[in-house]
């Protein structure tokens, strides 16, 4: 059978012969939403666990939106970031008194066109635009330490407003369970320092135990990330939330608004069962992308869905799996050469130990991946020598990376995941 997925800007071709595909994971069928705006203002008007917006928020109010960043675009924040604007505006919430905080996290701020492409050419002008910088301390406020010991520094503007609002997606994450909610908060608005200390959570709390057994794709009950995260958002007191749920291809599904968690975990159940996705088994060879531009501009963007990968491979460690990200980037917005050049999986955790980055994690649990398979093989742009650093086989193209896996596991089964990051496996047996 013939497949093209999406690579960067173009298309990779490639085939599997149909004796070996054991299928290809895709989220359960669920209706979009014939009309964004009707929905949207039903969310808005009926919300879960709290009063309507319309009697939150009063003329004269300041009221500041946490609004996702440009590596979020599929969530599309133009079509209906001017919608809840109008909302406002409704209310008696005058344009000028908004203020959009674009939760960038550890990313560099975006530039002009990027914001354009965030919130659309039209966005009202009149709407002050803030650009969250984790590293300026000087537009950061210290809220104190969670009851896990994270030092809470948030962007001032947030603080500063009469009514908080966070917005975003919920989709599956590799280490805080799911997106959205309290993720705008935390890393959304957050200081540098307390985004690492809230993700050194992933690790486990035995050296050289790897990644915390619950720091996963869909789980929220006991993950330390998320628990810690949810904690620094209480902190902030958000006084409302608006998050969407996506398809794979971009329709939106569901509008979840209301209260910081009883609208989130709405959000999370909705995704879990549309994108938690049965397997006949798991398989000898896994082929996994997210889906191209702009999700796969990195390499630290692109290996995002590698636990949900993990996930649908043979648990022998005789595996192979395969990771498809163009990389047109490089690496990352980070000092992410210097932990290529570090070794493998145990020097990089010892280091990660003393000195906790999320450049370090992100090669760190790519680096992991290469001990619990037979081959990891990346098909991206990147230099072949710098990928061979931390165990990972380059390729050019899904083809060729097919040839070696089928030669590596002769007569193995395919599972193929083109929206990796989305799909939750579970295998039946």
């Amino acid at each position: 059978m013939n497949f093209q997925w999406e690579y960067g800007r173009g298309v990779q071709d490639f085939e599997v012969p149909d004796h070996l595909l054991l299928g290809v994971v895709e989220g359960t069928a669920a209706d979009p939403l014939p009309d964004l705006r009707g929905a949207l203002e039903e969310a808005l008007e009926n919300p879960l666990g709290s009063p309507p917006l319309s009697e939150l928020v009063r003329a004269g109010d300041r009221v500041a939106i946490v609004c996702p960043d440009f590596h979020r675009l599929w969530a599309r924040a133009r079509l209906w970031m001017p919608m809840l604007v109008a909302h406002l505006n409704r209310c008696g919430v005058r344009e000028r008194d908004i203020t959009v905080i674009v939760a960038n996290g550890t990313h560099s701020p975006p530039r002009f066109r990027e914001l354009a492409l965030i919130l659309g050419r039209d966005f009202p002008y009149r709407v002050r635009v803030v650009n969250h910088d984790a590293r300026d301390e000087g537009s950061l406020r210290f809220l104190g330490k969670t009851p896990m010991g994270t030092p809470l520094w948030v962007n001032r503007y947030a603080l500063e407003s009469d009514h908080l609002i966070l917005t975003g997606a919920v989709a599956p994450h590799t280490f805080a369970g799911f997106g959205g909610g309290r993720k705008a908060v935390l890393p959304g608005i957050a200081g540098l320092r307390t985004i690492l200390a809230n993700h050194s959570r992933a690790l486990s709390e035995v050296p050289g135990g790897g990644i915390h057994p619950l720091a996963a794709p869909g789980v929220l009950a006991g993950n330390p990330v998320h628990e810690d995260m949810l904690a620094a958002a209480r902190m902030v007191g958000p006084r409302f939330i608006v998050n969407f749920v996506l398809s794979e291809e971009g329709d939106f599904l569901g509008v979840f608004a209301g209260d910081l968690e009883k609208a989130h975990q709405e959000g999370c159940s909705f995704v879990s069962k549309a994108f938690r996705v049965a397997i006949p088994s798991r398989a000898d060879i896994v082929v996994a992308s997210r889906g191209g531009y702009p999700m796969d501009l990195t390499f630290y963007q692109a290996f995002q869905s590698s636990a949900n990968a993990r996930a649908a491979l043979r648990e022998d460690g005789q595996g192979v799996l395969i990771m498809v990200g163009e990389c047109s980037e490089g690496l990352g917005p980070y000092e992410f050469s210097r932990w290529f050049s570090i070794g493998g999986a145990g020097e990089i955790e010892k280091e990660l130990r003393r000195h906790f980055t999320v450049a370090g994690f992100v090669v760190y649990r790519a680096a992991l991946l290469s001990k619990q398979a037979r081959k990891v093989i990346l098909v991206s742009g990147l230099e072949p020598e710098l990928v061979r650093g931390i165990g990972i086989i380059p390729h050019r193209s899904v083809s060729e990376a097919l040839r070696e896996a089928m030669d590596t596991v002769p007569g193995g089964k395919v599972l193929l995941m083109p929206h990796a990051s989305q799909t939750i496996p579970e295998p039946a047996c």
